[in-house]
């Protein structure tokens, strides 16, 4: 490793990506003499009993505060299927038991070592019966029952605890429970990483528990989901549901998945995919809050790998990295073979594709660039493309599919005359993806760094979705209709610079800064939002539909006054020092208290708790022992910004949630689980100090200091 490797390690040093369990095993995926080898990992034991216990090995190395308690058995499945949202809200791992009168030997070997304060049970007694139950109040662990009546009862219990927890409830999805639990299992997912209920129904009639409680919240849900065809739910039980309706089905269950991963596609990240059995669902069901986490999606598979899938995951997914729940038997290889497989340009400095642009070279499998300053000109792409490598060149290309873009933080890459289905920008530095006379239906920028993206020349983007820090600069051409999307915890500045002659939209809790240079046709804000406004920029229109918009800066004259819809004041009021006034907007908190701060060295050791500003005392570590982190914990939610080198980096902490920030978190792209030894820091540091700072809706509320004595 480098030294300015290391330095810009661990001046970002708050945590390293704890190491995964040696039950995680790398898999190489075989390929023919045509195709490189791709790497993904399986989790699977003996049964779905101990493949739930890896899954939280690997999502909770340490400890947890809670964990989700479901019955494992086939027969018992579809109580669980909802409890992944109320799971991923709780930062809590789901176990499974089986119907005996004790804890399962997995589960409770995992709530011994992860040692919850509470358990949250998603059956009633009639399943998980009153000695498990009994078993837990002797492991000093509070039970929180949520089994209802029935399945449908169940699902509404699990919502409302997580409507308790602070949940938004806006957006709620209804699936048929005995009927087709693969769909719910499809959504699950997505479904827990923006905080959306999953209720239960049969066919033909909504529960009156599912019927009684979506009539208590109607006002509040803004959008209903049905999952599945009109065969599993019904159009009668769709009238029913609250809110703007709509309904997500194929022709058998792996094409509603793919239908699903379609709809949703604004709603997870494109940076990795978990497999799972679409027959055996148990596998899956405790990998929802882990997938969750990372916001990936399901795909579903069968023994035999299904064209739709196929085609959707190699023209739409990232497969760079995959997970597999479950063991051979329940996730083949075969089929991940299949979607995994590649063809890999890897020589740095090396011009690949055809001379002639008039007869371009024809790729008929996805293709992965992982050298840097390569050139890939005149070809046609069957599949997609993943850019791994820096300061790569696209030319003349055409991809059925996805160009994935992902040069790492610090890395570039430049798109000239390609034409794709999808672009999706995974990382970047402040002024390095370049789009110019290139074509896609979809710009989605989901970078890990803060990202500069430029359209120049005839660029032609039908739609762009920004859900992460980035700066969208439209020198030339146009990047369509922009999207501006927040996700529970996860509140991303988007800079736009230029001209963008369609719709900016702004939906619930989106910060956006608009520079000198934006001129700005129309623009909408569809929930809460902030803008700053630089002098210099212009806005023809504004509607903001009658949400709140916190509007600052030296231009924000430039934001046309009034509504068309009718909405409440656009800029904080004037208020004079010695007449007290109402604000129009909720507050933001003046102070952000940081608590319960640990340094986490070895897979199974930490130090402290220190308080914020402390000095660490690590001088009587030896050299071999491994920093992997710090864990950390706000009374606020807010986000944690600090600087790697020239870098901003902003990490999600959600209030009262212990957070561990790895240093894949802070440094994009860095590839290091088992963390920094002590050795390596003290070749660098004898004392070191860590700075950040804590953000709400773009104010400093708080800062993190640590000191380290190495």
């Amino acid at each position: 490793m480098s030294k300015n490797i290391k330095q810009k390690l661990f001046q970002g040093c708050l945590a390293a990506l704890v190491a995964l369990s040696t039950t995680l095993i790398p898999i190489v995926a075989s390929a023919d003499t045509t195709t490189a080898p791709n790497t993904y990992t399986r989790i699977g034991g003996a049964d779905q009993y101990a493949t739930a216990a890896l899954m939280a090995q690997k999502g909770w190395p340490e400890t947890a505060d809670n964990v989700v308690l479901s019955a494992g058995m086939n027969y018992a499945l579809v109580d669980a299927l909802a409890a992944g949202p109320l799971a991923a809200k709780l930062q809590a791992p789901i176990l499974l038991t089986d119907g005996g009168d004790s804890l399962n030997s997995f589960a409770k070997a995992e709530l011994q070592r992860l040692k919850p304060q509470k358990v949250y049970i998603t059956s009633g007694t009639a399943v998980i019966k009153p000695p498990v139950i009994n078993e837990l109040i002797a492991m000093n662990i509070t039970p929180v029952p949520l089994g209802g009546y029935d399945q449908y009862e169940t699902s509404v219990n699990i919502a409302k605890e997580l409507a308790a927890q602070g949940a938004d409830i806006s957006r709620v999805i209804l699936a048929a429970g005995w009927l087709s639990p693969a769909d719910a299992l499809s959504v699950a997912p997505i479904a827990a990483a923006q905080e959306m209920p999953i209720l239960t129904t049969t066919q033909g009639q909504l529960p009156a528990s599912v019927k009684t409680y979506l009539e208590s919240i109607k006002a509040q849900v803004r959008d209903s989901y049905v999952v599945g065809g009109s065969a599993v739910v019904s159009d009668t039980v769709m009238g029913q549901l609250p809110g703007k309706v709509s309904r997500c089905s194929g022709l058998n269950k792996y094409d509603t998945n793919v239908q699903i991963l379609k709809n949703f596609a604004q709603d997870y990240r494109n940076d990795q995919v978990y497999v799972a059995n679409g027959e055996t669902l148990v596998d899956a069901l405790a990998g929802v809050p882990l997938a969750a986490a990372s916001g990936a999606p399901f795909v579903l598979v069968n023994q035999q790998l299904e064209n739709a899938t196929k085609n959707f995951v190699k023209l739409s997914l990232s497969t760079a990295k995959m997970v597999a729940l479950g063991g051979e038997a329940v996730v083949p290889s075969a089929g991940i073979n299949t979607l995994a497989s590649n063809v890999s340009y890897s020589m740095d400095n090396a011009k690949v594709g055809s001379p002639d642009a008039a007869k371009p070279l024809k790729i008929m499998n996805t293709v992965q660039i992982s050298g840097d300053n390569i050139i890939l000109e005149n070809a046609d792409l069957e599949y997609s493309v993943y850019v791994k490598g820096n300061n790569v060149t696209l030319s003349n290309l055409n991809a059925l599919g996805t160009v994935f873009v992902d040069p790492g933080d610090n890395g570039s890459a430049t798109l000239n005359g390609v034409t794709a289905a999808k672009i999706v920008i995974l990382s970047g530095a402040k002024d390095s993806i370049h789009l110019n006379n290139t074509i896609a239906d979809i710009l989605t920028i989901d970078s890990g760094s803060e990202v500069r993206v430029e359209s120049t020349g005839t660029t032609s983007i039908g739609s762009t979705v920004a859900r992460s820090f980035s700066i969208i600069d439209v020198i030339g051409g146009s990047v369509g209709e922009v999207t501006i999307l927040s996700a529970p915890g996860r509140s991303p500045i988007v800079e736009l610079r230029g001209t963008f002659t369609q719709p900016v939209v702004l939906n619930n809790h989106a910060q956006v800064h608009l520079s000198a240079s934006a001129v700005i046709t129309d623009l909408i804000a569809n929930g809460k939002a902030s803008l700053t406004v630089d002098l210099g920029a212009k806005v023809t229109n504004f509607d903001n539909q009658g949400n709140t918009v916190v509007i600052t800066g030296s231009g924000k004259e430039a934001i046309p006054a009034g509504s068309t819809s009718g909405g409440s004041t656009q800029t904080p009021p004037v208020q004079s020092p010695t007449t007290p006034t109402t604000p129009t907007t909720p507050s933001v908190p003046t102070s952000v208290t940081l608590s319960k701060l640990r340094v986490i060295t070895d897979p199974a050791n930490s130090l402290g708790t220190f308080k914020n500003g402390a000095k660490i005392d690590m001088s009587g570590l030896q050299d071999s022992v491994n920093v992997l982190g710090f864990a950390m914990t706000v009374d606020q939610d807010c986000t944690l910004q600090f600087k790697v080198l020239n870098d901003t980096q902003n990490i999600s902490l959600r209030a009262d949630r212990e957070k561990v920030v790895t240093i894949g978190d802070l440094v994009i792209g860095a590839e290091i689980p088992e963390g920094i030894n002590m050795g390596n820091l003290r070749s660098i540091y004898s004392t070191k100090k860590v700075q950040g700072k804590l953000i709400i809706d773009g104010k400093t509320v708080g800062n993190l200091t640590v000191t380290l004595e190495l």
